[in-house]
């Protein structure tokens, strides 16, 4: 038997090169697969004396672009999953000048719409863009609605975020119901926020509707929420909600660079 780490005579001896079945032009490394590029460097046994081993080959790089896609009618679409659905609109809410609450009302809307279609995008970029013009439910006319009266319009459309949390907040009594609204401003944000209590749109609108008279009626159940689906967005649309959104994070100063993790002394403490 052979002395302990002698070489075995029938062993043939590795060549001190890279195997030559690997080319060192750059056009054929180029177009060669990522897996075949990677097992052929794996049988190199040692390092090119005169340059790392294959440190100038081109290899095939794909940049991720998780959940992109590209739709022949409206171009470049991202898919995001429900959970960055509504905590994108939360805080895009919460930037366009909603209170907290309702800007996670906002959110739990925006879910639902989206699982329903593809408009959650761009019906919440209108309702942000058109919040000025939206006129809050005063308590006069929700006295009426309660007691069953003919509403009366004052000419500008009723905020539809604001217009269901007074709804739920203080529920309709059965003798009031069916109640006609009259203009409601961005009505499928009435309808998505009425969608998970006792009362539901009876004629839901068009979903980009502007403005439109909405017919309020009960239901015996509640709607289940639905899952397993993800909400396709422009990027435009996404880049504007964005905006949005920044709106609500705390603006860079020294001190915060200075208290941040890593900043100042902070990690010495």
């Amino acid at each position: 038997m052979a002395p302990c780490g002698a070489a075995r005579p029938d062993r043939r001896e590795i060549p001190l090169c890279r195997d030559p079945r690997q080319p060192d032009r750059r056009r054929i490394a180029a177009r060669r697969h990522i897996a075949r590029q990677a097992r052929l460097l794996r049988r190199a046994q040692f390092r090119s004396a005169l340059r790392p081993l294959a440190a100038h080959r081109a290899l095939q790089r794909r940049a991720p672009d998780r959940g992109c896609r590209h739709d022949g009618r409206r171009g470049r679409v991202i898919d995001l999953s429900l959970n960055e659905v509504e905590t994108l609109s939360t805080k895009a809410a919460r930037g366009a000048g909603f209170s907290w609450g309702l800007a996670e009302d906002i959110g739990r809307a925006a879910r639902r719409i989206a699982v329903e279609g593809d408009n959650w995008g761009p019906a919440l970029l209108s309702l942000f863009e058109d919040t000025q013009s939206f006129a809050p439910p005063e308590p006069a006319r929700a006295k009426r609605w309660r007691e069953g009266a003919a509403d009366v319009s004052d000419g500008r459309p009723l905020c539809p975020i604001r217009t269901a949390a007074l709804l739920l907040d203080d529920l309709l009594p059965a003798s009031a119901m069916p109640l006609t609204i009259m203009d409601v401003g961005q009505p499928i944000w009435l309808d998505a926020m009425l969608r998970r209590s006792a009362m539901r749109i009876a004629h839901p609108a068009a979903p980009l509707t502007p403005k439109a008279d909405v017919v309020i009626e009960g239901r015996a159940g509640i709607a289940q929420p639905v899952t397993g689906r993800r909400g396709a967005i422009d990027g435009q649309i996404l880049a504007a909600l964005n905006s949005f959104a920044a709106r609500t994070y705390v603006p860079e100063s020294e001190r915060s660079r200075m208290r941040g993790a890593g900043g100042g002394r902070v990690d010495d403490e």
